[in-house]
């Protein structure tokens, strides 16, 4: 059976997602304190396939929790289930390596998939036990160790819709339903300018993450310039996203960093830079 714990300070919320998730066989472990969690993913990491993470607790830092898993190096994907919403929170989650946010109240169905997404990615490991990539934070990682193997360079491409006219890193992401229709329609009109071995996904509800081995800066501005005209084109024949505008930032490897913590550290950095207009 495969099997999730879950943290949060909610009993309510732990109840519903363990009832939801078994309900499909799959096994919880819960948990209202990180005391409690530590000492049951202590107890059972080797059957647990995956960690979901309220990082809004109330009397704990969620964002703490994350950094104390990593430094288990369990290699098991985090999901972020919150009512945390702002950018500066969502931007955090990224930064610390997590594999998935999603919003409170959240859709049964959309979690499901989710859940068994993430379940499967730690899962899914070759002949020799490596883990194969099915998210963007497994394709990264495994990516600079080719890129320095090989003494290549690899570029990590974010976008981001916006609405405009704001001026907040903590101002709330709009998650109403055209949003989350416009964003999905943004991914597949941009998903051509990545080919294989490219890796273009969206992470979360708002952002679109792309990671491009063997692509020095200029193919990257090269990508993003054309990123920029597609949209403007779509903009120009589609009204609803008249009231957006899109916010790109790239990092190169090894020049912007030299392992992923430092990559995804200086690529937030330049999207919060942006956003807040710097």
């Amino acid at each position: 059976m495969d099997k999730v714990i879950v943290l949060d300070d909610m009993a309510y919320m732990r109840y519903r997602v363990k009832e939801i998730l078994e309900r499909k066989g799959i096994g919880v472990y819960e948990a209202g304190t990180s005391f409690d969690f530590f000492n049951k993913l202590h107890d059972n990491k080797d059957e647990i396939n995956l960690i979901i993470l309220e990082v809004g607790l109330s009397n704990e830092d969620g964002f703490e929790v994350i950094r104390k898993i990593k430094a288990r190096n369990l290699n098991i994907p985090i999901m972020i289930l919150t009512k945390m919403n702002t950018r500066n929170a969502f931007i955090k989650c990224i930064k610390e390596g997590t594999s998935e946010y999603i919003l409170k109240p959240f859709n049964n169905k959309m979690l499901i998939e989710r859940v068994n997404k993430l379940i499967k990615s730690s899962k899914n490991k070759d002949e020799q036990g490596e883990i194969i990539y099915l998210n963007f934070q497994q394709y990264i990682t495994r990516q600079i160790v080719k890129a320095k193997a090989e003494h290549t360079k690899l570029s990590i491409i974010m976008i981001s819709l916006i609405k405009k006219y704001f001026t907040e890193m903590d101002e709330k992401i709009e998650v109403k339903d055209n949003y989350l229709i416009l964003v999905d329609s943004l991914y597949e009109k941009l998903r051509v300018l990545f080919k294989t071995p490219d890796l273009f996904e969206k992470y979360g509800f708002s952002t679109l993450v792309g990671v491009l081995p063997r692509c020095q800066r200029g193919r990257v501005r090269f990508i993003m310039n054309k990123i920029n005209e597609i949209y403007n084109r779509i903009r120009s024949v589609d009204e609803k996203y008249s009231e957006y505008h899109l916010e790109c930032s790239y990092v190169v490897f090894p020049d912007d960093g030299k392992d992923k913590p430092q990559l995804l550290d200086k690529l937030t950095s330049n999207m919060k830079d942006k956003l807040n207009g710097k």
